[in-house]
């Protein structure tokens, strides 16, 4: 998952209705072409407001290559397609609900949204994000996060409030929000997680929804919201986690050239157009770093500067910063960059709960150690 840039809302847990809601999953966009198949098909055109039913099998295709120059940034819907069977083939995969088509923001092509209950959501979810062999427990937990981050998605319509216009849709299918998969991707362990958990979501005073962040592994402590980026996020906490380092990567370290890190950071400086500054013949020093710090200090030309270790991170690259949790070794001509850790480090911990799990703690203690903040509750 991506960082969390948007306006920070809390919202009535309350307000949501008892019935289990549906979610608009973006799962491709700029297409060229889209190929829709299945059987006992309904095709609604949105332009001509039209509805078409076909009997047996039935395939649609749409072209989305277009050169005509449209001047206006909202999608525009060009057709919702459902089947009575309850399932539909689109790129070698099957979709429980409807597929929507409609053109991509910037128009080049068209964007392709499955709209499903949030829980067969959950159910095909739960394998991309964490591996559907782990303890039921961890999944379970899993579950109650992806579900409490979508609601939250949903429920301010925060996609459409960051873009500036209708979107159309809740969230995507990336690491920019969640990964969710097809109808054949769900287990039977995935089902039975977000079974047991059903309605299930974190909240703040049992009664205010926010956003839930999840990651790989957080290396020893979990960061907040605000140590990674722009915005203070209510009900986080950093809490330490000495459960994940039996599992997945172990501590990496990584040489750099002086050099070349001091172009990274001018990078990153640029965008805090207040300490921008050239480091061309510039004589850069580093203070004595710690991995539980947030922002990495320097001097450069007697000159005092600081940047979050996540927006370096983000600079460099995932591959050089595996994590935000690390620290750098002045050793003159070139640094030593030496981390633990796998992902942005706030919230879950997902290797952090594997563990739990298997050492007998259930969801809702695991989530407690993560979230001690936030509270479970039941909203339908």
């Amino acid at each position: 998952m991506k960082k969390y840039l948007g306006l920070i809302l809390l919202i009535n847990a309350s307000a949501f209705a008892a019935k289990e809601p549906l979610i608009k999953v973006r799962i491709a966009k700029s297409l060229e072409q889209v190929h829709v198949s299945g059987r006992d098909l309904r095709r609604y055109l949105w332009p001509k407001k039209s509805l078409k039913k076909y009997a047996g099998p039935k395939s649609i295709q749409f072209n989305c290559k277009s050169k005509k120059r449209i001047k206006r940034r909202s999608p525009i819907r060009l057709a919702s397609i459902s089947s009575l069977t309850g399932l539909l083939n689109w790129e070698k995969e099957r979709y429980k609900g409807k597929l929507h088509i409609q053109t991509s923001e910037r128009f080049n092509g068209c964007d392709v949204i499955n709209e499903v209950s949030i829980e067969d959501y959950l159910a095909t979810l739960l394998p991309k994000e964490m591996n559907s062999k782990w303890p039921i427990e961890a999944l379970k937990a899993q579950a109650v996060a992806a579900r409490s981050y979508a609601f939250y998605k949903i429920q301010t319509n925060q996609v459409s409030k960051v873009k500036g216009f209708m979107t159309h849709y809740d969230l995507e299918s990336s690491e920019k929000h969640q990964v969710s998969g097809s109808y054949f991707d769900a287990t039977r362990k995935t089902i039975l997680a977000t079974k047991q958990t059903r309605g299930e979501v974190l909240t703040l005073n049992n009664e205010k929804l926010s956003p839930i962040f999840f990651h790989s592994k957080c290396g020893g402590r979990t960061l907040t919201p605000d140590q990674v980026w722009q915005n203070k996020v209510p009900g986080y906490r950093s809490v330490p986690c000495p459960f994940c380092h039996k599992h997945g990567r172990k501590n990496w370290k990584h040489a750099f050239p002086k050099s070349a890190l001091n172009q990274h950071l001018e990078r990153a400086l640029k965008v805090y157009k207040k300490d921008y500054l050239s480091f061309k013949q510039s004589s850069v020093k580093f203070t004595e770093d710690s991995k539980l710090s947030s922002r990495l200090r320097f001097y450069v030309n007697g000159k005092y500067k600081a940047v979050k270790k996540s927006r370096l991170r983000s600079t460099m690259g995932r591959t050089s910063l595996p994590s935000n949790n690390y620290q750098i070794y002045d050793q003159g001509d070139k640094v030593v960059v030496s981390g633990a850790g796998y992902g942005h480090g706030v919230g879950l911990c997902q290797f952090g709960a594997k563990e739990l799990a298997l050492q007998g703690f259930n969801y809702q203690q695991i989530l407690a150690h993560y979230f001690p903040e936030l509270t479970l509750k039941k909203i339908y």
